[in-house]
């Protein structure tokens, strides 16, 4: 888990939805709401994104590596065209448990995919990021939570709605392409803090750079020198 962390206060909630968007490096990196202490800066977002190396860009990818880049890749195909199953969510979770993320609180209007002007800062933050050139192109999964309250099968098509509703916001603002933002949604199923499954904490949006840093690297232009 990253050490970085930025933490907000308990949220009431009167007629608005808390989510918060959860994004890791090597485990979600926590930013404060934006009533707190501010939206998240460009900055703060793109280093919690932006793919880490972690070998020489000459060393081939092992087995394994090989073997997750194909679920992921798959998956996010078959995501593209519907909801994916518990056991391929599962699989997805795993898959990209240790890819770069981050954390931040958006809101909701109450029982609705809508979102709130009080988190078009943070999301405005998010879509200028991602425009960023170490992100620009970048394969990113918007995946939604929330806590246990209520029937499972609710909580999973509300947090695919609402994660859905981001990916609509960072196209039609920042055209970001749709193709680039993979929506995938797990309802109650990946709890923050287990121990209190109905806390605020647990109903966020997971974002998560699927770009390993070999592909970002291969695909930025190459500068002249002389320039």
């Amino acid at each position: 888990m990253s050490s970085l962390s930025f933490r907000s206060r308990a949220f009431s909630l009167s007629a608005l939805a808390i989510f918060a968007l959860s994004v890791s490096a090597s485990g979600p990196i926590n930013i404060a709401s934006a009533d707190q202490a501010g939206s998240p800066s460009v900055q703060q977002i793109i280093d919690a994104l932006k793919p880490r190396k972690t070998r020489g860009l000459s060393v081939k990818p092992t087995q394994a590596e090989v073997e997750r880049a194909k679920v992921i890749d798959d998956l996010k195909t078959k995501a593209a065209s519907r909801g994916l199953s518990v056991p391929e969510r599962e699989e997805l979770a795993k898959a990209v448990s240790d890819k770069p993320s981050l954390d931040f609180v958006i809101y909701f209007d109450f029982n609705s995919a809508t979102i709130s002007s009080r988190s078009k800062a943070s999301l405005d933050a998010l879509g200028t990021a991602l425009q960023d050139d170490s992100l620009k192109g970048a394969s990113i999964m918007v995946a939604g939570h929330t806590d246990a309250k209520g029937r499972s099968e609710y909580n999973q098509t509300l947090s695919e709605r609402r994660a859905d509703s981001v990916r609509k916001y960072l196209n039609d603002k920042f055209n970001i392409p749709t193709g680039d933002l993979t929506v995938v949604g797990y309802g109650a199923e990946h709890l923050k803090d287990k121990a209190s499954p109905y806390a605020s904490v647990n109903r966020r949006v997971q974002i998560v750079n699927l770009t390993d840093a070999k592909a970002a690297s291969a695909s930025k232009p190459i500068s002249d020198p002389a320039q």
